[in-house]
């Protein structure tokens, strides 16, 4: 029928994507380094378990940096993912 789809659709991805990144910029605007591993972090894993892999992976690689600098315990964590894709030595 019509082009709505249900919230696994591709409607529902771009829609997830377009709340994660509204938050992003947000939280880049206001320099919260703390929320930008969460959010990218977020966006990350939802990539990966949408098949998007390289795009998953670009998420997981801010989520990476920002929590190096901010000396984060979710660095382990995302590294290891990272790894586990070959981003990653």
């Amino acid at each position: 029928m019509g082009g709505r789809k249900n919230h696994r659709g591709a409607s529902g991805c771009s829609r997830v994507i377009a709340g994660l990144d509204k938050a992003l910029i947000a939280a880049h605007e206001m320099g919260d380094h703390g929320e930008m591993v969460q959010l990218y972090r977020q966006a990350g894993a939802f990539m990966l378990a949408q098949g998007q892999v390289d795009a998953g992976c670009f998420f997981l690689t801010q989520a990476y940096v920002f929590a190096l600098e901010v000396g984060a315990v979710e660095a382990a964590e995302i590294h290891q993912i990272l790894v586990t894709h070959g981003r990653e030595a």
